[in-house]
Formats: C-alpha cells, sequence, structure tokens
C-alpha cells in the first residue's frame, strides 16, 4: 500500500532517542532573549501558532513506512563503504592566517570551513555521530574527522541550518560556547544554544531574508524546505534556513536540507549569482526504483542540479554524502548520479576530498576521489594522510 511520507528519518530516531528538549529554568539575560524570541516567532510569516509552516512535498511511495524503516535499520551495512574511506589532514599550517580569497575547506557532510576576507566561518559543524547518544554507534561516520576541534582555528562565526543532530552538535556548541564567537542561526535555534552554555549575547537568530555583516562578510538567511526537531515535542518549532554568504572577494550559497522549491529561483533573483553552491545531494530514482527523497526534505541529484542552475551559481559543491548513512541508497550513488546529471549541463562539480582545502579560482579542477576507493565492489588499499 502505498504510503505518504512527511518526515524524515533524523527527527524520527529523535524520538525513538527520546532526546527531548525540555527547556530548563530561565533567568537574568536568557529571560530577555526567550521573550524577544517568542514574540519574533509570533510575528513571523514562517510560523503558525508556534511551528513552522510545513512545505515538504508529500510524496507516495511504493513501498510501507514498515519495510522502509526495516531497510534503514536492519540492512544499513549493505549501503556503507566496507572500509573507512579516506581523507587528508586539514593543515592547520595554511589556515593559520585567514585567507583574503575565498578558500573553503570540507570537514565531511555538511560541516564546512569557510575562509574570505580574512574572516573564518564554520558551517554545521559536527565532529562525531549524527543522532542522539542511544543511536550513537548506528551512526558512526564513514570518514574520520579530518581535524579536530581543538586545532581548527577559531571561527569568527559559526553558522547552523537547522538544529537536527547531523548539523547541530552540542558538544560542538559547548566547546564554543565560552569563546570569542558568534552563532548565527535560525529563528528558535538560539533556546538550543542557551540550554548548552552560549551566551544570549553571542547569538544572532534570523528570519528568513535577514542579513547581518560580520566584518566585511554579509550573511544572510534564505528560505529552505525542509523541517526540524531534536526530541519528542519539538518538531518544526525552530526554523531551518539556507544561506548566502557575500565577501568583497567571493560569495557562496549554502542549501542546508531541502527539499527542492521556487525558493532557489527566488534566491537567485535577489542574491545570486554566487561563485560557489554547495548543496544537498542524494541518489536519484530510477526506473520506480529507490526512494523519493523529497519526501523528506531532501533532494535527489536531479533537483539539486536543477537547485543550482537557480540560484545562478558558478560551480558546484555537493554536500551531505558519504559521511554517514542517512538513505537507502549506496554511499556513492549520489555523487555518482549527480556527474551525469553535470554532464547533461555542462557544470563543473568541486570534489576535494575531506579535509582538503581549495582556493578561488581553482587553478585546476578537482578529482573524483571516491572512484579509486573501489573497483567494481572491490576494496583497494586506502592511503590515509596522518599527523
Amino acid at each position: 500500500m502505498n504510503t505518504k511520507l512527511k518526515t524524515s528519518l533524523i527527527p524520527l530516531m529523535s524520538v525513538l532517542g527520546l532526546a527531548a528538549c525540555n527547556d530548563n529554568v530561565i533567568t537574568g539575560e536568557h529571560v530577555l532573549s526567550a521573550d524577544l524570541r517568542n514574540t519574533r516567532i509570533e510575528q513571523s510569516a514562517q510560523f503558525f501558532d508556534g511551528k513552522v509552516i510545513s512545505r515538504i512535498p508529500q510524496v507516495e511511495n511504493q513501498e510501507g513506512i514498515v519495510e522502509t524503516l526495516w531497510k534503514f535499520f536492519a540492512q544499513r551495512s549493505q549501503y556503507k563503504p566496507s572500509q573507512a574511506l579516506p581523507y587528508q589532514d586539514v593543515d592547520i599550517t595554511r589556515l593559520q592566517n585567514p585567507s583574503e580569497q575565498l578558500r573553503v575547506t570540507w570537514l565531511g557532510h555538511s560541516s564546512l570551513f569557510i575562509e574570505a576576507d580574512k574572516t573564518r566561518i564554520l558551517i554545521d559543524p559536527v565532529f562525531e555521530y549524527a543522532a542522539p547518544a542511544f543511536f550513537a554507534r548506528m551512526f558512526q561516520r564513514n570518514v574520520a574527522a579530518p581535524v579536530s576541534r581543538e586545532d581548527l582555528p577559531l571561527p569568527d562565526v559559526i553558522v547552523i541550518s537547522h538544529d537536527h543532530y547531523d548539523h547541530l552538535e552540542e558538544n560542538t556548541a559547548r566547546f564554543y560556547a565560552n569563546k570569542d564567537v558568534m552563532f548565527f542561526v535560525p529563528l528558535g535555534v538560539g533556546r538550543h544554544l542557551e540550554k548548552w552554555g552560549v551566551p544570549p549575547t553571542n547569538i544572532k537568530e534570523f528570519d528568513w531574508w535577514e542579513s547581518q555583516k560580520i566584518n566585511s562578510v554579509t550573511i544572510t538567511a534564505a528560505p529552505a524546505n525542509h523541517n526540524s526537531g531534536r526530541g519528542l515535542f519539538d518538531s518544526n518549532k525552530t526554523l531551518w534556513a539556507s544561506w548566502a554568504i557575500q565577501a568583497d572577494t567571493g560569495s557562496v550559497f549554502f542549501s542546508g536540507d531541502t527539499a527542492y522549491g521556487e525558493h532557489f529561483k527566488q534566491i537567485g533573483e535577489r542574491l545570486g549569482p554566487f561563485d560557489l553552491a554547495f548543496i544537498e545531494v542524494a541518489a536519484n530514482l530510477k526506473e520506480d526504483s529507490g526512494y523519493p527523497v523529497e519526501g523528506w526534505g531532501h533532494m535527489q541529484a536531479s533537483h539539486t542540479m536543477q537547485a543550482h542552475l537557480d540560484v545562478q551559481a558558478d560551480k558546484l559543491f555537493p554536500v551531505h554524502w558519504s559521511t554517514y548513512e542517512l538513505f537507502i541508497h549506496q554511499w556513492d550513488e549520489p555523487v555518482n548520479d549527480l556527474i551525469a546529471e553535470a554532464a547533461k549541463y555542462d557544470v563543473e562539480l568541486v570534489t576535494p576530498m575531506v579535509g582538503a582545502s581549495i582556493d578561488l579560482p581553482l587553478a585546476e579542477k578537482t578529482a573524483y576521489w571516491w572512484q579509486d576507493v573501489y573497483d567494481k565492489g572491490a576494496a583497494i588499499p586506502l592511503v590515509f594522510n596522518s599527523q
């Protein structure tokens, strides 16, 4: 029987893990920030009755929800690489002095360390597992974090797309809580950060289309089409967002998690063009097989390519693939599907290995490193760069 799917597996795992996010007693400056947050939520066009209005497409799946969950939880080992994936240790010496030109370091999944105009921006930093602690063993990384929080140069600002576990990590927030770092987050996400010790004065919450400058860099929250929640009782109580980062030396777009929609054209018209777009990718449906990820608020590779064209970006950097298994497909299927899509439109993909730093404009095209990992399913020896 066809089943309409309305939620992603990330909030579902949160529920199963009983990771409820009940507010603690708040005092002092936290009272003022909570009052302001609640007022802004009441006034936001994205919220109704305290919850974000969901625009996730209602799609039908040929399999029932029970069969889908069985595949995801019980058969997930078949989607993983047979051994840990290769990576490069982040070149800390190279990053000691913030770059004037646009420079990007991929930390895996959707975690990025971006430099421009001598400003450091850390996006969706997750260094450990992508689930509540109860599921930590199941959702370990397929590739080691290429740098520790302690060794990474201190960012000027941390930008968060939404509050799911694979994008907002409590241990990372606590690590930066007492440091001179700003947090730019969608409306409502600040309540998590305050609970973890981040001072309200270090948190800036954004509704869509709101901007803030840090040094000479303008950072703008833009629409996305997803969902939110970390626990049993907080589904869609915090906003999600994509982000535009515009510096004198270059501009980039970060999709966050999102299904495809008209919002990409709006972003391109209002904030584009961009030198580089970081856009999430999942595998395409093939001959009615596979899973319609748009029902989870995500994009097939064909949608990723269309989103890239809509936002008017020069080059496309796929994210949200290979580091964890969050979908029912082979770990490298999304990016291989995207290669085929890129060939149709003559789009250049930027695909560095996890941990690599690249400067823009690119001196040469990046390699498809994962194609050397397996030869028709057979594992080959991997070389890791270690300190």
